[in-house]
C-alpha cells in the first residue's frame, strides 16, 4: 500500500508548543523551551488539544484555560508572551479545583485554523483504513471477455474526522478535519492490451451468488487477454481510493487540504476458456 497526495499536506505533528508544563519564570528564558512534539495516542502533547473543547457539549468541565497574569508587579503588560522563531507563545493557567497544585502553566502557540487543521490532518490520515479490493470471479481466477465485479467494503465508505483545538483570550478555538472518499479506482494492470482504468463514484456493489455472471455492475472491468501474456503470468493491478481533505473551524473559516490517494496491489491470473463444439452426424 501507498500513499499518494494530491496536494503537499502535513502528516505528522510539528513542532508548535512545549510538550511539558513551563513555570511563569521561564517566561523571558527562551532557551527553555523544547521545540519537539509528540502524540501519545489521539492526544498530541503540543499545547494543541484533540476531541471538541471543554463545556461544549453542554457538560461542566472540571478544569478551566485562563490567560496567566504577569507575576511581574512592575510590568504594565496584560499577559505573558514570548517569540520564538515566527511563533508568537502565549502563557496560559490550567486550573482543575480537583487536584493538587490546582493549578499548572502552559505556553500555547498562537496558530492560524490552517495550521490546526493540518495538525487535525495527522490524525485523520492515521485513521484512513487502507483499501483492499474484492472481486468477482476471484483475483486468481479471472476469464477473458467475462465483466469482472471491484468492490471494497462498504462500511470503510464513510467520512473520517478529526478536531483539533487551543485555548486563546476568546475562548477555545477548534478546527475539524474530514477525510471523505470520494473515488475507488481500479488501474487492471493489462496496460495496452486494455481499455484502461475504471473510475467508480462509490465502493462498488458486493457480488453474491444469486446475481451471476451476466449482470452488470457499476463498478466492473472486462480483461480482453490473458495474463499468460505477461512474463510472470499476471497482471500487476491497482485498487485505489481517493479521499477528499477537507477542514471548517468553530470561527466559520473552512478550508481544501486537497485529496490522498491509498493504493492496494494485486496480482491479477486472467485465464482464457476454449469453447469446444461437437459435430453430431447422423
Amino acid at each position: 500500500m501507498r500513499i499518494r497526495r494530491g496536494l503537499s499536506v502535513i502528516i505528522v505533528v510539528t513542532a508548535l508548543a512545549v510538550p511539558s508544563p513551563a513555570r511563569a519564570s521561564d517566561a523571558q528564558n527562551s532557551s527553555s523551551i523544547d521545540v519537539s512534539a509528540g502524540v501519545d495516542g489521539a492526544r498530541v502533547m503540543a499545547g494543541i488539544r484533540w476531541g471538541s473543547p471543554p463545556g461544549s457539549d453542554g457538560s461542566n468541565d472540571e478544569c478551566e484555560w485562563s490567560v496567566a497574569l504577569p507575576r511581574d508587579t512592575h510590568s504594565d503588560a496584560e499577559d505573558v508572551t514570548k517569540v520564538v522563531g515566527t511563533t508568537t507563545y502565549r502563557l496560559y493557567d490550567y486550573t482543575c479545583l480537583d487536584r493538587d497544585p490546582a493549578t499548572t502553566y502552559h505556553w500555547i502557540p498562537e496558530v492560524s485554523t490552517s495550521t490546526l487543521a493540518q495538525q487535525a490532518s495527522s490524525v485523520v490520515y492515521e485513521n484512513i483504513p487502507a483499501p483492499w479490493g474484492n472481486f468477482a470471479p476471484p483475483a486468481h481466477r479471472g476469464i477473458v471477455k467475462l465483466g469482472m465485479w471491484i468492490w471494497v467494503n462498504p462500511l470503510m465508505w464513510i467520512p473520517i474526522s478529526a478536531t483539533a483545538w487551543v485555548p486563546t483570550p476568546a475562548g477555545p478555538v477548534s478546527v475539524t478535519t474530514t477525510a471523505t472518499p470520494k473515488e475507488l479506482i481500479f488501474d487492471p494492470g493489462d496496460g495496452a492490451l486494455g481499455t484502461g482504468e475504471v473510475t467508480c463514484r462509490g465502493p462498488g456493489i458486493p457480488w453474491v451468488e444469486a446475481f451471476g455472471d451476466t449482470l452488470p455492475s457499476p463498478c466492473m472491468y472486462t480483461y480482453l487477454h490473458s495474463s499468460s501474456t505477461q512474463d510472470d503470468g499476471v497482471f500487476d493491478a491497482t485498487v485505489s481510493i481517493e479521499w477528499e481533505v477537507t477542514w471548517v473551524s468553530s470561527l466559520g473559516a473552512r478550508g481544501s487540504l486537497g485529496t490522498v490517494t491509498l493504493d492496494a496491489h494485486h496480482r491479477m491470473v486472467v485465464r482464457e476458456i476454449q469453447g469446444l463444439v461437437k459435430n453430431v452426424t447422423r
